[in-house]
């Protein structure tokens, strides 16, 4: 729709275009998730667990929006990012699903308790636009909440921030495990520092 033709509509009938609109974006999401299945599909077969490439990531960001409108870029530009963060998500849970074992490594030394409410990580991130929000976003998509969150080091020479995060929740559960998978897999340094 071009504005024009909305600024001449009321509010119903603009609420109207919303819903219409709404189960396409609803069926090409539902489609590009059938797209991310394949993905995770073939990389976990040939023995791959690696979905995210940032450098991947940020070509395809460039090429979806290099001809949107510059009023609309950085709000298609968030859409995109976060249609690629689910689908990663998506990717790591269904390996995870497919091997739980992948976890086993991550909890080694780690004393898990069913009564523990917490989980204490330290994390290693590019020191880029989005590139912790990202990781809350992530947090929250799992359905976790943050106790805790502390810079412990901003290295300009490597352009990388590391923090230690203490996360709501017990590593027996499987969404706790499905999202230390994919934070192990999606920081240049991951641990796991205790559960309590």
């Amino acid at each position: 729709l071009h504005k024009e033709r909305i600024s001449n509509m009321t509010l119903n009938e603009v609420r109207a275009q919303i819903d219409a609109i709404d189960p396409k974006i609803k069926e090409l999401f539902l489609e590009r998730m059938d797209a991310s299945y394949h993905v995770a599909k073939v990389k976990f077969e040939a023995g791959e667990t690696n979905i995210f490439r940032a450098d991947r990531e940020q070509e395809i960001i460039a090429r979806l929006t290099d001809d949107v409108v510059p009023e609309r870029k950085e709000e298609y530009t968030a859409i995109v990012r976060k249609v690629m963060e689910v689908s990663r998500k998506y990717q790591y849970g269904l390996m995870y699903d497919w091997d739980p074992e992948l976890f086993t490594p991550l909890a080694e030394g780690i004393d898990i308790r069913p009564e523990h409410r917490l989980v204490k990580v330290r994390l290693t991130r590019p020191d880029v636009c989005n590139s912790m929000s990202s990781i809350l976003s992530m947090i929250g998509d799992y359905g976790i909440n943050m106790e805790e969150m502390r810079l412990l080091e901003i290295n300009e020479e490597t352009s990388t921030v590391t923090f230690e995060l203490t996360i709501r929740g017990n590593l027996l559960e499987v969404p706790m495990r499905k999202l230390m998978f994919q934070l192990s897999k999606e920081c240049s340094t991951f641990r796991i520092l205790e559960s309590f």
